[in-house]
């Protein structure tokens, strides 16, 4: 099981080597359930919140003019 997906698979033949995945491929036949699609959901909804610009991180300078505010350079 990896994560919330059952897999099924059939052995079809034993390999002789260590050798590629593509090799590999043909020794088993995946007959694992076909799970439901979540591309749709991660259409619908984007991965992250969009903030307006300038309402993230200062830049150095805004820090720098703060630090000089606090400090009483000003």
């Amino acid at each position: 099981m990896q994560g919330e997906r059952v897999r099924v698979i059939r052995i079809v033949a034993l390999g002789t080597r260590r050798g590629p995945a593509t090799e590999a491929v043909e020794l088993y036949e995946d007959m694992s359930p076909e799970m439901p699609s979540r591309r749709k959901d991660a259409e619908a909804e984007p991965q992250f919140e969009l903030r307006e610009k300038g309402a993230g991180r200062p830049t150095k300078r805004a820090r720098r003019e703060t630090s000089r505010l606090k400090s009483g350079l000003v």
